[in-house]
C-alpha cells in the first residue's frame, strides 16, 4: 500500500487544493483499496481501478466542502514561481471537481485519455473533450492575471502617456 499512498495523495491534492482534505481522500481512497483488492479480477486495470477509487473519494469530499487552497509549497519557490504557481492553483480552483480531476490525471499523474476514461467513468471522448474546455478555462483565468505590459514606442515611452 505504501507504493499507492503518494499517488493517491497528489491525485486528492490536486483536485481538493487543501492537504488536510486530500489526506483525508487518500487514507479512505487507500483503505477502499485495500479492503477491495481481493475482489479485483484483473491486475492489468489495478492501475486505473485505483485512481477511480481516489477520484470518486477526492470528488465525494470536495462537493461536501469547499477547499482552501494550501500555499505551503508555493512558499518555498522562488518568487516568479511562486507567482505562477499561485496563478495556477487559483485557476484549478475555478473549475468543476470533475474537469480538475481529469486535467489532474492527465498533467500531473501522465495518464491518456484511455486511461482517465477508466479512472472517470467516461468515455474517451468525453475526457478529451473536458480537456479541451479545461484548456480554455485555464488559459482565459491565467490572460486575466497576468498584467498587460505598456506598449512602447520606438523612444522607449508608452503610448498612452
Amino acid at each position: 500500500m505504501s507504493l499507492v499512498w503518494p499517488a493517491a495523495y497528489r491525485v486528492a491534492f490536486g483536485i481538493l487544493r487543501d492537504r488536510g482534505l486530500a489526506e483525508d481522500a487518500a487514507q479512505e481512497a487507500c483503505a477502499s483499496i485495500a479492503r477491495s483488492l481481493p475482489d479485483l479480477k484483473r491486475s492489468d486495470v489495478f492501475r486505473s481501478w485505483a485512481y477511480r477509487i481516489v477520484v470518486n473519494r477526492a470528488i465525494s469530499i470536495g462537493r461536501k466542502r469547499r477547499p482552501e487552497a494550501d500555499l505551503a509549497d508555493v512558499q518555498a519557490a522562488s518568487h516568479d514561481d511562486a507567482v505562477t504557481r499561485l496563478d495556477l492553483f487559483r485557476a484549478l480552483d475555478h473549475l468543476p471537481l470533475k474537469q480538475r480531476a481529469i486535467v489532474v490525471l492527465h498533467y500531473y499523474v501522465g495518464l491518456n485519455s484511455g486511461e482517465i476514461a477508466a479512472a472517470c467513468e467516461m468515455p474517451s471522448s468525453s475526457i478529451r473533450f473536458h480537456l479541451m474546455m479545461a484548456r480554455r478555462a485555464l488559459r482565459h483565468a491565467l490572460a486575466v492575471t497576468e498584467s498587460p505590459t505598456p506598449k512602447l514606442n520606438a523612444k522607449g515611452f508608452s503610448h498612452g502617456l
